[in-house]
């Protein structure tokens, strides 16, 4: 009997719980910079009652004409404090457990990012496999947009996120941590289903942000864009489009793509060479040429080749200007060459970077054709 009624103590019941009800579920989040010392935190959080479904009235409609999300801001002397200022106009607490995107605003990238993900790491319901993203200009722009295709910005902009590069939190983490490696994040901004559209509400990721350290250095163009997914490894399931005359191109679908750093060289700058294994389908052959004839096919294979060993050399060589080591050569010394990393290269890293040597060899290889055309004539 004794046994049974101690047991009873451990049947209290559920006496620290908290109500579903009781909670904002949080499912994007923005910081940016406001002002001298100041920060800016923002939360994205669903409202079911006006997001429809079943046994609704429909969805898209909203609360006092705010659409299916609510989207609070507030202020403070750090991230920490400009959170609990959100959470001191908020009738529900703040969960975070289901966080999918964190985006930091342009202006905050630029004075650095640790302290901000730091943030992010010390809050026990956090979870590092977040989708990180850097925003033009303020974070809040990209949470009140309006994505025809989602009920709200924050699910547009997990799915986008995905496809581009996948990069959390926990990555970004990793990168800083790891001597001789340097982030890159997904750039995304507010723009138009119609290019031109200057007003428009939905939302593009085609360019990266550099780092170096933890603070923004420049952001990519389209051809550095694409050099730094082939560097990623994360071409697969992508388009690549190159020309192969005058007029004419042909567009890979990437079937694999597979980047080896090695390094090669013992002088006072090392040199490394970047082995790229690339294959592919052919799904648009605009130049009419049958790559049946091995001529023709060895014609096409060079100019990819070609093509995409411009695109890596473009963004190696601007972030090496800057003192930024996307593809973490270092990383790969400090792993490899321990010892004369820690004598030769460790505190002038930065410096020796433009003058590092990096040769790519770029074997690629088309598998299947779904576009033939005509023979090439000599």
């Amino acid at each position: 009997m004794i046994a049974v009624f101690s047991l009873i103590i451990c049947l209290t019941g559920c006496w620290d719980r908290t109500e579903i009800n009781d909670n904002a579920f949080v499912v994007t989040s923005g910081m940016d910079k406001a002002g001298n010392e100041k920060y800016r935190y923002t939360v994205q959080v669903p409202l079911p009652s006006s997001m429809g479904g079943a046994g609704s009235s429909g969805g898209g409609g909203g609360t006092s004409g705010e659409g299916p999300v609510l989207i609070a801001q507030g202020t403070g002397k750090n991230i920490r404090e400009s959170m609990e200022d959100v959470q001191l106009r908020l009738s529900r607490k703040l969960y975070f457990a289901h966080r999918r995107v964190l985006v930091i605003g342009e202006d905050l990238a630029k004075e650095g990012i640790s302290k901000s993900l730091r943030a992010v790491v010390i809050q026990p319901e956090s979870r590092l496999s977040t989708l990180l993203l850097i925003s033009k200009g303020d974070s809040i722009q990209v949470l009140k947009a309006q994505p025809r295709m989602e009920q709200y910005s924050g699910e547009a902009l997990r799915e986008m996120a995905k496809a581009m590069a996948n990069k959390t939190v926990k990555d970004t983490l990793l990168d800083l941590d790891r001597p001789g490696k340097d982030p890159v994040i997904p750039f995304v901004n507010v723009t138009g289903l119609i290019k031109e559209d200057k007003k428009g509400k939905e939302l593009e990721i085609e360019k990266f942000a550099v780092f170096k350290g933890d603070k923004l250095s420049f952001i990519t163009n389209i051809k550095e864009t694409q050099g730094i997914l082939w560097l990623l490894e994360k071409m697969k399931k992508k388009s690549f489009t190159f020309s192969v005359s005058k007029n004419n191109e042909m567009t890979i679908k990437i079937l694999e793509n597979q980047v080896k750093p090695q390094y090669t060289g013992n002088g006072a700058n090392p040199s490394f060479k970047l082995k790229v294994r690339v294959t592919g389908i052919l799904i648009e052959n605009e130049a009419n040429l049958r790559i049946e004839d091995p001529k023709t096919y060895q014609l096409v294979k060079r100019k990819m080749e070609q093509e995409i060993k411009q695109n890596i050399q473009s963004v190696i060589k601007h972030a090496h200007s800057k003192g930024a080591d996307i593809v973490g050569l270092g990383w790969e010394l400090y792993k490899k060459r321990h010892q004369k990393w820690q004598k030769q290269w460790k505190n002038d890293w930065e410096q020796t970077l433009p003058h590092v040597n990096v040769f790519i060899d770029v074997d690629a290889d088309i598998q299947r054709i779904t576009n033939s055309g005509e023979w090439k004539k000599e």
